[in-house]
């Protein structure tokens, strides 16, 4: 009899606390993405459908892409003398 009131009490809790982490995280996210040159509002899709892994995502992805830019700046290495 318990559980039967408390139920619905605790599934609107969980939705309650998915739908503002969903609201807090699709636009941190979606940030993030921008700033590297990616599709803000497709990250905020995603930012949307997986709030808590998308940022970590996003970061991974903004990482990378800095590791490569300047993987690509820096001078190539020089050729070691010929004896």
């Amino acid at each position: 009899m318990l559980l039967s009131l408390y139920l619905p009490v605790l599934l609107l809790r969980t939705l309650l606390v998915l739908a503002v982490a969903a609201l807090v995280f699709a636009p941190i996210t979606g940030y993030i993405a921008y700033n590297y040159g990616r599709s803000f509002w497709r990250w905020f899709g995603i930012g949307m459908v997986l709030p808590f892994v998308s940022v970590f995502v996003a970061l991974f992805m903004a990482m990378r892409t800095r590791l490569a830019e300047d993987r690509a700046a820096a001078p190539p290495p020089k050729a070691p003398p010929a004896a």
